[in-house]
């Protein structure tokens, strides 16, 4: 057996069926092994970046390990910003580099990169494979590393190891993760029963740690007369077509969402990081649910940790505490969403032109199939889609959630459809962040993948915009002098329409569902769109009002 094929091997142990990258001389081994294996394909990229986010899209989505290749030098860097986005996000993704010859690593050789160092940060675990001999212990401490973690790992092989024999005692190579939940010791959710028995308005901040634990999660917020705050990434656990579910936090969240938490006497983070301080509220006792210890208590002083996993937690919690006979903290908090949603209808329903972004969401929400995986970029595609796209029971939800990349859309939709090719895929994007890789639209007619992708065009990188205003600034430096993405995706042998009525919307989106091959809905939206924040301040007011007289005077 040849290293490269105990690699695969060990990648197809594992669960990992796709293998995305760009071909290079230092990986021709692995390339070439893939191509005589019925298990496992090589999925051929126009970029490594857009490869590594197809991995870690795939693997957010599935909980499954998934790879990624490069070859030595500049194909090894370009997978670094798709791996990040694992990282940060907690995806497991095993992602591998060729390297120069065994005689030529530290000389400077034609692209030689120093790979563990440049891995060093990115990756739970990165090493070169100088000896066959290595194998397949190394292999396998890369894979445990990035289920634990969960996280990268990395291997490099230089291109004249991967070609040679090696040969093994072992017989199996499967090292999964174990899906056994950890459950908080008995005296810390004593604590915790104390305090919610002690508060009579309890609010919970559900976070994606809450996938697998819905029903449960559910169930303490009826218990508890509990309204239920989500964070971006847990619209794939709960969204707002679920009563108990008020609405988002943060400066993309919802007014009800912020009211929450500024009004509850007691805060239950469930399986969240939610970084943004100041959204916390001042005074309330917090519960958390954590079963990551570093990331205990790093966002907000804890009163009761609970150290373990959700599932268990939650259901602990509900069997321990004492029902809440007044619901009027609840109720309270239903208003607020009422009234809430009734100020945001008017603009879900409008029929102005440009057309309004969050008309162009409610379209999405009546012209997507019940069981549809969301892709969603980086920007104000991002906010739009926080506020206005509902996720279904049924279907699923992700974006670069940490890391905010742009561009992760587009290519995160192509590894979902690998993933789920019987469900309908969407991927939402601004013109900024389809462009920037826009390449794998490509990729998406090779194989066959007929993923939708909804481009909402302003001109310009409107988010960055709003964030210069924020600051008093001048709008700059923003504007994109944008290809026609409809002739692009009919060059590349897709389906494509432009939009620029709103009555068009739904017709156009209903054929791009129904195209056999990938296709791009080019919508032309309101440039001037404003996404407010759930709370204006006297001096962001102030900031913008001095922006906006910066822009009249030029």
């Amino acid at each position: 057996m040849r290293v490269a094929d105990l690699v695969l091997d060990i990648l197809a142990a594992h669960g990992v069926r796709q293998v995305y990258g760009v071909p290079g001389d230092a990986i021709n081994d692995f390339t070439f092994a893939l191509q005589n294996r019925d298990d496992m394909e090589f999925v051929m990229v126009r970029h490594e970046e857009a490869g590594a986010f197809m991995a870690s899209a795939q693997a957010k989505l599935t909980g499954r390990m998934t790879a990624c290749m490069g070859t030595s030098g500049p194909g090894a860097i370009h997978l670094l910003n798709g791996l990040y986005d694992a990282k940060m996000d907690h995806a497991p993704v095993i992602a591998i580099t060729g390297q120069a010859a065994t005689r030529f690593v530290g000389t400077e050789y034609h692209q030689e990169v120093a790979l563990e160092r440049l891995f060093s940060d990115v990756a739970e675990y990165t090493r070169t494979i100088m000896t066959p001999d290595q194998l397949p212990e190394v292999m396998l401490e890369a894979c445990r590393a990035a289920l634990a973690g969960p996280g990268v790992g990395h291997i490099a092989v230089p291109t004249d190891i991967s070609g040679r024999s090696v040969s093994t005692s072992r017989t199996t190579y499967n090292m999964q993760a174990s899906n056994a939940s950890s459950m908080p010791c008995p005296e810390a959710m004593e604590a915790a029963v104390k305090v919610i028995d002690g508060s009579s308005k309890v609010a919970i901040l559900a976070g994606i740690g809450c996938a697998g634990a819905r029903e449960e999660l559910l169930a303490l917020s009826h218990h508890l007369g509990a309204p239920i705050i989500r964070s971006l990434r847990s619209k794939d656990v709960i969204d707002e077509d679920i009563e108990a579910c008020i609405g988002g936090l943060g400066l993309l969240g919802s007014a009800p969402g912020s009211a929450a938490m500024a009004q509850c006497d007691c805060l239950i983070m469930a399986g969240t990081d939610f970084p943004y301080v100041d959204f916390f509220p001042d005074d309330a006792k917090i519960i958390q649910i954590e079963n990551a210890p570093a990331r205990m208590g790093r966002r907000a002083a804890v009163d009761a940790p609970l150290p373990g996993h959700c599932k268990p937690a939650l259901k602990a919690l509900l069997t321990g505490t004492e029902a809440k006979s007044s619901r009027k903290f609840y109720d309270q908090m239903q208003a607020e969403k009422a009234s809430w949603n009734r100020d945001q209808d008017k603009r879900r329903a409008s029929d102005a032109k440009p057309i309004a972004p969050e008309r162009v969401m409610s379209e999405i929400n009546r012209a997507a199939p019940d069981n549809t995986v969301y892709t969603i970029d980086t920007g104000t595609s991002t906010a739009w889609a926080a506020r206005h796209l509902i996720v279904g029971p049924d279907q699923r939800f992700t974006l670069s959630g940490a890391l905010a990349s742009m561009a992760f859309a587009p290519s995160g939709a192509i590894g979902a459809k690998f993933a789920y090719p019987d469900r309908p895929v969407c991927a939402i994007s601004g013109d900024g962040g389809f462009a920037m890789l826009m390449s794998g639209f490509v990729t998406a007619i090779r194989y066959d993948k007929p993923v939708v992708n909804v481009v909402l065009n302003n001109g310009k990188l409107g988010f960055i915009a709003m964030e210069q205003e924020a600051k008093g600034l001048p709008e700059h430096s923003v504007a994109l002098d944008n290809p026609d993405f409809v002739a692009f995706a009919r060059a590349c042998g897709g389906h494509g329409i432009r939009v620029e009525d709103p009555a068009d919307l739904a017709d156009a989106l209903k054929d791009a569902f129904a195209h056999p091959k990938a296709s791009v809905v080019e919508v032309m939206v309101d440039p001037q769109a404003l996404i407010m924040p759930p709370k204006i301040s006297a001096e962001q007011a102030v900031k913008f009002g001095i922006a906006k007289a910066r822009e009249f005077l030029g």
